[in-house]
């Protein structure tokens, strides 16, 4: 299972980031925001999905409903690879890469739509830690390339200090069972 649930090109290219100016922030802070992001949607990502894998080909057979856009990983997986189609005739999936290695297991964890909150997420973490931003007591300030945007105080989830805007296109938290 592996902890990031992101990784840093796929930050990088959601937030139009071009150069290598925050290469060092995003990589210290993909493994943090991946971690609050599971507690926030109540949600480890740890349900392993057997599967056949096999080394070169993107697709394999499973026939229990998994959805498109799910970001899988796993051995033998490339990061963010995520399910492309599924044929209902075969019962089989595309992932939008070839396995690397033959694997007969993947983990599904976050849908490719939540990327583009995710990576927010680790920019404002980045930019609220930076010693030169506008962050003052009632507000915080996050900027995207040449966007900034302030939030003030009461835009600030306080249970897990990120814009409430951020937290709402993240989803829904897992209902918790039991």
């Amino acid at each position: 299972m592996n902890l990031n649930l992101i990784s840093q090109a796929t930050v990088k290219t959601q937030l139009g980031i071009t150069d290598n100016t925050y290469d060092d922030q995003i990589t210290a802070m993909i493994p943090i925001v991946s971690s609050d992001v599971r507690r926030i949607l109540n949600c480890n990502y740890d349900r392993y999905v057997y599967a056949l894998l096999t080394s070169g080909s993107a697709d394999f057979l499973y026939n229990k409903g998994l959805q498109m856009g799910q970001v899988i990983s796993g051995t033998g997986i490339p990061d963010d690879t995520y399910i492309t189609s599924f044929n209902i005739d075969t019962d089989t999936y595309t992932m939008s890469a070839a396995a690397t290695a033959d694997a007969d297991y993947f983990v599904p964890t976050v849908q490719i739509a939540q990327w583009p909150a995710i990576s927010k997420m680790i920019f404002y973490k980045i930019s609220k830690q930076s010693t030169d931003s506008a962050t003052q007591e009632k507000y915080q300030s996050i900027t995207y390339g040449n966007v900034s945007k302030t939030f003030a105080g009461g835009e600030i989830n306080k249970k897990f200090d990120y814009p409430q805007v951020l937290l709402d296109d993240l989803g829904r938290p897992f209902a918790v069972t039991g």
